[in-house]
């Protein structure tokens, strides 16, 4: 696009009629455009059960929308528990206290308790109708934590004052007065993986708040959430999927479902079989689906999909391939907020490319029989905490779909992966060997029966195939005087330079990520942005008023500054969670 070229896609891209994350859809909206089913149903009666619920699975999946919706159906129904929601989304914000008191750990604790019980508050008056009182001062306790304004008087008072037991004695007053007999708690995006410090405080407050009374449940990501030596999940509560997987029955009638409710006009223009291949390149994501659905009907246009042309089922597969693209760089960007894990996610990449590659050449081999295989099998022993860790990884970027471990006879027993079918789809899994790209084709082929056996390969057979060379590890990050890598995570001056070692805040890393990283802005727009003097995420959200300085760039009014700086916002709680 030339930089004198009216931004019309970005006109496009903010008028948009629904909204696909769940923590900004409307109430109504979870009410009446939410798909129930068997998988729903059962995980939302674990989250009102009693005890201890890890909400597992990657971003998009719907873990925040079956937490509201459990909230929401608790509030509506007086024989169920007391439900408390809040969202811990904001907790990277308190990482630069650490930089200016000792007692930063202590904060977050504090602002933890405060979330909840200001939550509660919020639950009694939409049960009671009636005003709770002391909801206002944990809102602004709240707020200057999370923006790090000077704590007043007040503030250092509720600060000293909070504690796990005092909070848990207001929760069955709250309940009480609410004629509710017990409590759960839904604590999303708990999964805090950018500060394992955090983790550790917030795992703390977990342990002491679960009693008989108060069941919390947490909604987490399989790779990067750490629960540390004192912390052991199995034993602590269980452990539920909110990920639906693409092989369940009945799965392509719920992604319908889903999409007939939130973007109904969006389904009607979408011919069915390129309707059936989105909703397997979904791969179980909701929010996939409803973006691959928009995408299809911005790209292929009216005429595209009237004739049915080549050129159509083209722009068709680039979409998909768009989107497994989109997924790999989310996988990618971890190595940028977690140095940490920058070898795992480099050698994870070329493990997954790996896997696609495997599967698609065994299934070559099917297409006379009229079998398809997409799923693969590595022997268990060859699994250690760093091949684990990998492979969560990639799932909580969405690329794999961990199966249940199944036995192949005495003493072997095989961890199954489906790696995303977007990916599949891209490599011409299911193209039978055709180098045509039809949408009913490729469905056809995905539709097939399984054949008996997964792809079996073993973890070194795979990476050497990729040219991985060098053991899996952890990374530790660089001095940020000279570069130079460290030697040891004991080391506490640089060998080469001499300075002392600091661990950059991972906020000031993502503060300091370009406006082009913002999903959705154009390049005219980006130009735009860096020409009038916003470079970074940071510049923006330093100004005292964004709103305005937008607006003074030409081509920008009111409603599009809003638009973009909600955009920008929305990125970052994505980005910091």
């Amino acid at each position: 696009m030339s930089v004198g070229a009216p931004p019309a896609p970005l006109d496009d891209w903010l008028e948009e009629a629904f909204e696909e994350r769940a923590d900004h859809v409307e109430e109504d909206v979870l009410r009446d455009g939410t798909a129930t089913g068997d998988h729903f149903d059962d995980v939302v009666r674990k989250l009102h059960s009693k005890g201890l619920v890890l909400l597992v699975g990657p971003r998009g999946c719907g873990k925040t929308h079956l937490m509201r919706y459990a909230w929401l159906e608790c509030l509506d129904d007086e024989t169920k528990p007391f439900c408390i929601y809040t969202s811990l989304n904001k907790y990277l914000s308190l990482e630069p206290w650490s930089a200016a008191r000792t007692d930063a750990r202590a904060l977050f604790h504090s602002w933890v308790l405060a979330r909840i019980l200001q939550a509660g508050h919020e639950t009694l008056e939409r049960v009671s109708g009636v005003a709770s009182g002391g909801g206002a001062r944990l809102q602004a306790f709240i707020n200057n934590l999370e923006r790090r304004f000077d704590l007043e008087d007040e503030d250092e008072d509720l600060h000293r004052r909070l504690s796990v037991e005092s909070v848990k004695a207001t929760l069955v007053k709250l309940a009480e007065r609410a004629g509710r007999k017990r409590i759960v708690l839904l604590l999303d995006d708990a999964a805090l993986t950018l500060a394992p410090a955090f983790m550790s405080e917030f795992l703390d407050i977990l342990r002491v708040v679960k009693s008989a009374q108060i069941a919390p449940k947490c909604s987490i990501y399989p790779g990067t959430t750490v629960f540390g030596p004192r912390f052991h999940a199995d034993h602590e509560g269980r452990t539920v999927s909110a990920w639906v997987p693409v092989t369940e029955p009945g799965y392509a009638q719920m992604m319908q479902t889903i999409a007939a409710r939130r973007y109904p006009s969006g389904l009607a223009t979408v011919p069915s079989d390129a309707n059936t291949l989105l909703q397997y390149a979904a791969f179980g994501i909701p929010r996939a689906y409803l973006s691959l659905i928009r995408e299809y009907n911005s790209v292929v246009g009216n005429a595209g999909r009237r004739s049915g042309t080549a050129a159509s089922q083209a722009k068709l597969i680039q979409i998909v391939r768009d989107l497994r693209d989109n997924r790999v760089a989310e996988f990618l960007s971890l190595a940028e907020k977690i140095v940490e894990l920058k070898t795992l996610v480099t050698v994870g990449e070329r493990f997954f490319n790996g896997v696609v590659e495997a599967i698609r050449d065994h299934n070559e081999g099917l297409v006379e029989k009229g079998q398809k295989q997409v799923a693969i099998g590595i022997d268990a022993s060859e699994f250690d905490s760093l091949t684990t860790r990998m492979v969560d990884l990639l799932s909580e970027a969405g690329l794999l779909s961990r199966e249940q471990e199944v036995s192949h006879g005495p003493d072997r027993r095989y961890r199954r992966f489906i790696p995303h079918f977007a990916a599949l789809i891209a490599a011409r899994t299911f193209s039978a060997g055709s180098r045509g790209t039809s949408a009913a084709a490729i469905v056809k082929f995905i539709e097939r029966p399984d054949s008996k056996h997964p792809v079996r390969r073993t973890f070194e057979t795979v990476l050497k195939q990729q040219k991985v060379r060098g053991p899996l590890k952890l990374d530790l990050p660089a001095c940020q005087a000279c570069g130079a890598p460290r030697q040891n995570e004991k080391q506490r001056f640089c060998q080469h330079c001499g300075n002392r070692l600091t661990d950059e805040l991972i906020y000031n890393r993502i503060m300091a990520m370009g406006m082009p990283s913002v999903p959705g802005l154009t390049p005219f727009l980006s130009e735009k942005l860096q020409g009038s003097g916003i470079r970074t995420i940071g510049e923006l959200l330093a100004s005292r008023d964004p709103g305005s300085d937008l607006r003074k760039i030409l081509d920008i009014g009111p409603a599009r500054s809003m638009r973009i700086i909600q955009r920008v916002e929305s990125y970052i709680d994505e980005a910091m969670s």
